[in-house]
């Protein structure tokens, strides 16, 4: 691929995707979009100063006919990227499978239609019509489709805990608060999470893939099984939504959440279309042949993962500092590729996390692989632990807790993961 030609199209918080594929191709063009009235320095610098990788400022231009292959790893650009298939380039990316993931009653829908079990849920329109709904049921899941900027899902035990949530809501509205739909679900309790984290081209997917673990807003722990040794509730949904993924064309990474508990009945709780965060971050160094995946896979050719290790262990690092001012980021060359930072730019040789104003304190995530669990933690604590920065936190407790969440799944009987098997998989 060092003949080839690669262009990035994402968020700031995937930068990272586009300096991984600079180390194997010959070039990568970054475009993180940031038109609006008044556009700023902070949103159209992401991704500068990263090696191997030219920011441009859009997908088309002088650039365009050298472009080899166009990477997607975000929402948002269906229609382009069907219309850049039509022009006869290669295309990473999910095309219109992405509705899956923007529109959660959609997907909740064809999951009712092919005969997937769906927890309890409604639509509510308006902040009014939520409060109603929050104060008549309990322990409630809130979801937002599309306009996910507005809130991140949260959980609702009642309604008089949630009221400044609420309100907030509303407030930030303003005189959309009875426009927004929201999405409600019962919660599930006594479940255990599990995930496949995978990739599909055109009518399937790998025979190997990795399963895990997810600590919200914290860190993954996961491992790589094959298909046919991943138990049938964990990958009921991806067997019923591939031949949907077909008739879409999708040639993207496609992630899902279910929830499992002692009736092992799988509930797939939240689609990603997309490059998932985490664990994309981990995946870019435990695939090996990251890149060669996507070079083919946009040809519409399905490769095997060649893994660098059979565990993987991500960890969220976080600064309430960087919510609202730049973050410097330092840290040893040597541990390089295994801190991957959001909305990233090199400036003088220095790593920096632009603040966007989004009230994230997520700055980005170290990633560890090992062919045990403790090889992998202890592989992600050195690089973590090397970092510097003013309000940087870094704590190991997420990849114990997604232990706990493993043992959790034996004790219901499902064998999701090789407990016993400390050796690379062929």
């Amino acid at each position: 691929m060092k003949t080839e030609t690669a262009l990035v199209v994402c968020s700031g918080l995937f930068v990272s995707i586009a300096e991984r594929l600079g180390r194997d191709f010959g070039k990568v063009y970054l475009y993180v979009p940031y038109a609006g009235n008044f556009p700023t320095m902070a949103k159209g610098m992401l991704g500068h100063g990263l090696e191997n990788v030219e920011r441009v400022d859009g997908v088309f231009g002088k650039h365009f006919e050298e472009v080899s292959i166009f990477v997607f790893v975000d929402l948002g650009h269906a229609a382009l990227q069907i219309h850049l298939e039509k022009l006869s380039k290669r295309v990473w990316g999910p095309r219109n499978a992405e509705e899956m993931e923007i529109y959660r009653e959609l997907c909740k829908e064809k999951m009712e239609e092919i005969g997937l079990p769906v927890q309890p849920w409604k639509i509510v329109k308006g902040v009014t019509a939520l409060e109603t709904h929050l104060r008549a049921n309990e322990n409630q899941l809130v979801k937002i489709d599309k306009w996910r900027g507005v809130t991140e899902t949260f959980f609702a035990n009642d309604f008089e805990t949630v009221s400044p949530k609420v309100h907030a809501i509303a407030e930030t509205l303003g005189p959309f608060r009875e426009e927004l739909e929201f999405i409600v679900e019962d919660e599930l309790p006594d479940c255990v999470e599990i995930g496949i984290d995978t990739y599909f081209v055109d009518s399937g997917y790998p025979q190997l893939n990795l399963v895990g673990i997810e600590v919200k807003d914290c860190g993954y722990l996961g491992q790589f099984r094959k298909w046919s040794e991943i138990p049938e509730p964990v990958k009921r949904w991806n067997d019923a939504f591939a031949p949907l993924f077909g008739k879409y064309g999708c040639r993207g990474t496609i992630s899902n959440e279910v929830r499992i508990g002692e009736d092992k009945v799988p509930y797939m709780i939240d689609a990603t279309i997309r490059a998932p965060s985490p664990p994309s971050e981990l995946m870019q160094e435990l695939l090996t042949n990251f890149s060669e995946i996507i070079w083919e896979g946009a040809g519409g050719v399905l490769i095997e993962p060649i893994p660098a290790a059979l565990w993987g262990v991500e960890i969220i690092v976080k600064s309430a500092w960087a919510e609202h001012n730049l973050q410097l980021v330092d840290y040893p060359e040597e541990f390089a590729r295994q801190i991957k930072l959001y909305n990233c730019v090199i400036v003088d040789g220095k790593r920096y996390v632009v603040c966007q104003d989004d009230e994230m304190t997520e700055i980005g995530a170290v990633v560890g692989w090992g062919a045990t669990i403790e090889e992998a933690m202890e592989h992600a604590k050195k690089a973590g632990e090397s970092m510097k920065g003013y309000g940087i936190k870094f704590e190991m407790g997420a990849a114990d807790k997604a232990y706990e969440q493993i043992e959790g799944l034996e004790a219901l009987g499902i064998k999701a993961f090789a407990l016993d098997k400390p050796a690379k998989p062929a």
